[in-house]
C-alpha cells in the first residue's frame, strides 16, 4: 500500500471516527471499509459457531449485551481503552466470551471495537467468525505484515478483527517484542471512540499473560462450571492481582447466566 493510500485511508477513518464520537452516527448507517479486507458472513453462520450477542432471535445474546454494558460502565469510568480476555486453563470458552462482548460493543453507537488475536499458539477468532485470512499477528511481528494489511471486517459495522493464523511455539518472545508493544500502543491511542478486545491465551499454562500485563488497560477473567478448580482459579486470579481486573464470568453455566461477578479473593 503506497503512502499516499494510506494517509487518505487514515483521514477517512478519522472523520468517521469524529463522527461516532460526537454522537452524530447511526447504528443503522453503513459504514464502508476502502482499504480493510472485508469478509462478510452472514448471521446464520454466526449463530452456528455461538456468536449471538447480535441475533434478535437467540435469547443468550441479551446475557451478553448485559456483559457488554457491565464491563462497558467500568471501562469509561476509568478512562480504560482495552480489555484482556483470559482464563486459568484452555477450553473455558475465553475466545467465544471475546468474539461475543466485541460484536456487542461494536453494536453501541458510541464505539468501535477491534478484535485481536493474541492467542499465538491455538487461535480462534478466524474459526469463530469463518473467515480464512492468508496472514495474521504473528506475521506482522515477523515483520512480513503490516497491520493494516491484516484487518478484516466480518460484514458487521464498527467490528474490526485482527486474526491470528499459524501457531507459534515461542509465543511468550513474539509477545514481548517492540512491536508488540508498538502495536499496543497505536491500537488504542488512535482512535478514542475504539475499544479493543484482546483474546488472551490461558494465563497458567505458560506466561503470554504476564508479558504483557502492563499494555492492557484492564482483564475479565472467564471460569468454567464444574472444570476449574479452587486452586487453580486462586492462582489465575493472584497471577493478575496487581492488574485492573473487571470480574470474572461463569461460562457454560446451567443457571443460564452470564454476568460479570466480583472477583473472589485471591
Amino acid at each position: 500500500m503506497s503512502r499516499i493510500h494510506k494517509a487518505l485511508q487514515k483521514a477517512r477513518e478519522k472523520r468517521q471516527d469524529q463522527k461516532l464520537a460526537s454522537g452524530n452516527g447511526s447504528p443503522l448507517e453503513k459504514i464502508v471499509y476502502s482499504v480493510s479486507q472485508v469478509m462478510p458472513i452472514n448471521n446464520e453462520v454466526l449463530e452456528k459457531n455461538h456468536v449471538v450477542s447480535r441475533s434478535t432471535s437467540d435469547p443468550r445474546s441479551q446475557l451478553f449485551r448485559s456483559l457488554r454494558t457491565d464491563i462497558v460502565k467500568q471501562m469509561r469510568a476509568n478512562n480504560w481503552r482495552s480489555i484482556g480476555i483470559t482464563s486459568p486453563s484452555y477450553g473455558e470458552g475465553k475466545s467465544l466470551i471475546a468474539s461475543n462482548l466485541a460484536a456487542a460493543i461494536a453494536m453501541e453507537v458510541n464505539h468501535t471495537a477491534l478484535l485481536i488475536d493474541m492467542d499465538l499458539r491455538t487461535p480462534t477468532i478466524k474459526d469463530l467468525f469463518a473467515i480464512k485470512p492468508e496472514k495474521g499477528l504473528l506475521e506482522y511481528l515477523k515483520g512480513e505484515a503490516e497491520i493494516s494489511e491484516l484487518l478484516v471486517n466480518p460484514g458487521v459495522d464498527r467490528l474490526m478483527l485482527l486474526p491470528g493464523v499459524g501457531t507459534a511455539d515461542n509465543s511468550a518472545e513474539w509477545i514481548s517484542t517492540p512491536k508488540m508493544v508498538s502495536l499496543f500502543h497505536e491500537v488504542t491511542q488512535r482512535y478514542k471512540s475504539r475499544i479493543v478486545v484482546y483474546d488472551l491465551p490461558p494465563i497458567l499454562p505458560r506466561d503470554d499473560v504476564l508479558t504483557c500485563v502492563n499494555h492492557i488497560d484492564c482483564f475479565l477473567m472467564v471460569i468454567e462450571e464444574g472444570k476449574n478448580s479452587e486452586v487453580e482459579i486462586r492462582k489465575a486470579l493472584q497471577a493478575l492481582e496487581n492488574c485492573n481486573l473487571v470480574g470474572t464470568v461463569i461460562n457454560k453455566s446451567h443457571a443460564n447466566e452470564l454476568a460479570v461477578k466480583e472477583p473472589v479473593s485471591a
